[in-house]
């Protein structure tokens, strides 16, 4: 199974249950990918902790997918 790297935390590719994942990811990227996440020690002010994704087929952040409609 293909392996991609999310702000240093190892994720399974292609894997809908995919085990590294914060909570409710990965979810699905328009592409046909799965967008999956990594949880930082660092919060926002609502205390949630700030995540960074990254769809495994075509690399776009969750950010990035809401800047393109």
């Amino acid at each position: 199974m293909p392996l991609l790297t999310i702000a240093e935390v190892t994720h399974h590719a292609a894997d809908p249950e995919c085990p590294s994942c914060y909570e409710e990811y990965p979810e699905p990227c328009r592409c046909g990918g799965l967008v999956h996440a990594t949880a930082s020690e660092v919060q926002d002010p609502d205390g949630n902790p700030v995540l960074t994704t990254e769809c495994d087929q075509c690399g776009r952040s969750d950010d990035e997918l809401a800047e393109t409609g």
